[in-house]
């Protein structure tokens, strides 16, 4: 079969970015989950980190028990707003709510109070972003159908996610925080500028998106038979390519769980930045993530996403950790491997470190996302089902239980370390404690990503394949 004789279903420019700027609001849940929470229930507020820990990972169980349920009913419904777009409206308003009012100063609360009244919160937030998030994930690949589109409709979210999450992170520390990382106000208006920023986000996407409604795939009645139901589910869950992106998906929730909050606590007490001092780190690093994420549609021309993929993450498995086993050696070595702190050289290398980190980070992921989408018309050419809820939502539902593992684990090496400690002195916070904390998640850090990418060599869908499939489907330009 000659590939240019095949023309494939494609989206206008105005389309990819209309859906991709419901990524902003995704990225600045992102932001928060990964980078604020955990510190600022901790060291702000003086809850125990594993309480905080358990709290989020307790959240993300349920959310992850909400998604194939939400994935599977958006899969099915039949409506005049389409599959998709109902939910998606539902969450514009209690997503944002939520994100505000996490960060609202409980006031003179004891402990168990505080705890519970985080764990409702993270319960409430997290399903309404499944309401979110999981029909948003769905409707990409009704969008387009074209096999380097993809690339560029993922591409596109992945660059608006970075400015909504790098772009709030910039305003916190640069305006909210002052000169204190442990700065009580600052997270409060965080919550108002974050909460409005989800809204907007969320409101324009599911808003723009809506006119394509009657273009969008309208699954036949199906009564939902529990035993009907799990015969198809086991056919489509059974493609090797969802298998392999499955498992790798598992191994890196891991990670990402362990990694929660972790940059922070490297920041406050490794490097010991004040937050104004490296603000303007998340506007360079957006800047990478845009220009690396916006010409990955080029740089994918003719190539395979796999390989392409799987040399990125191979390269930042080497490169991300180097600065900070580097300072631990050196009480070992006797020696100086990195520049000393408050110094112009640490400044420059660690922000040259982390944009080159987070942008090829983000490059691999772009054809990662842009990979799944072709699982869904393979699984279609065996068993003629659109399933794009059901095929993202199963990967979510394991990913977030094992992710909760992570953050459990997260929350329990920030306590063993000594973060917990009231005893402890600044000078074992930037000493001993931190020192201990950051060998144990460097470690971690770089085996499991390892057989993450290993896993993803396996992945057999290349774009021979992918122009089979929409052909026999019917997924074509029409002369």
């Amino acid at each position: 079969m000659e590939e240019k004789s095949i023309r494939v279903q494609t989206a206008s420019n105005r389309t990819i970015w209309t859906y991709g700027f419901g990524s902003i609001g995704v990225g600045i849940k992102n932001n928060l989950l990964g980078t604020w929470l955990l510190i600022y229930y901790n060291q702000v507020l003086g809850l125990d980190a594993i309480l905080v820990s358990l709290a989020i990972a307790i959240a993300l169980v349920v959310d992850a028990v909400s998604d194939p349920f939400v994935g599977v009913w958006s899969d099915r419904v039949r409506s005049r707003w389409g599959r998709r777009h109902p939910f998606m409206y539902a969450s514009i308003i209690p997503f944002s709510l939520c994100y505000y009012l996490i960060l609202q100063d409980p006031g003179e609360i004891s402990d168990s109070s505080m705890f519970t009244r985080l764990l409702v919160l993270m319960i409430l937030m997290r399903i309404s972003m499944t309401f979110y998030e999981v029909p948003r994930g769905a409707l990409a690949p009704e969008l387009t159908k074209d096999y380097d589109q993809r690339n560029k409709i993922s591409g596109v979210g992945m660059a608006l996610g970075w400015i909504g999450g790098a772009g709030i992170s910039f305003i916190h520390m640069q305006y909210f925080l002052g000169d204190s990382y442990f700065n009580a106000s600052g997270y409060q208006l965080l919550a108002f500028w974050g909460g409005l920023g989800i809204f907007v986000s969320t409101a324009f996407t599911t808003i723009g998106t809506h006119h394509h409604i009657p273009n969008l795939h309208v699954p036949p009645e199906r009564a939902f038979h529990v035993p009907t139901f799990l015969k198809e589910a086991k056919e489509t869950l059974s493609n090797r390519s969802w298998l392999v992106l499955f498992g790798a998906g598992c191994i890196y929730s891991l990670l990402v769980g362990v990694d929660t909050g972790a940059v922070t606590y490297y920041s406050a007490y490794l490097w010991q930045w004040e937050p104004q001092d490296i603000a303007s780190y998340s506007l360079w690093q957006v800047a990478s993530v845009i220009t690396l994420a916006l010409l990955a549609p080029w740089i994918a021309i003719g190539k395979s996403k796999r390989n392409i993929a799987v040399g990125i993450f191979l390269t930042t498995i080497v490169i991300g950790p180097l600065p900070v086993v580097l300072r631990l050696l050196e009480p070992y070595l006797g020696l100086s491997l990195f520049p000393e702190n408050g110094t112009d050289a640490l400044w420059y290398l660690l922000l040259v470190h982390s944009c080159l980190l987070v942008s090829l980070g983000s490059l691999g992921f772009i054809f990662i996302g842009s990979m799944a989408m072709e699982i869904v018309e393979d699984v279609e050419n065996t068993t003629g089902r659109r399933e794009e809820g059901l095929l993202g939502t199963v990967n979510a539902f394991i990913h977030k239980l094992v992710g909760a593992g992570g953050v459990l684990i997260a929350g329990l090496i920030v306590s063993w370390s000594g973060f917990d400690n009231p005893e402890a002195t600044q000078e074992m916070l930037s000493g001993e404690i931190i020192y201990r904390f950051a060998a144990v998640h460097v470690a971690i850090g770089f085996c499991l990503p390892i057989v993450s990418t290993l896993l993803v060599l396996k992945f057999d869908i290349d774009r021979k394949d992918h122009l089979t499939n929409v052909n026999d489907l019917g997924y074509v330009e029409k002369d």
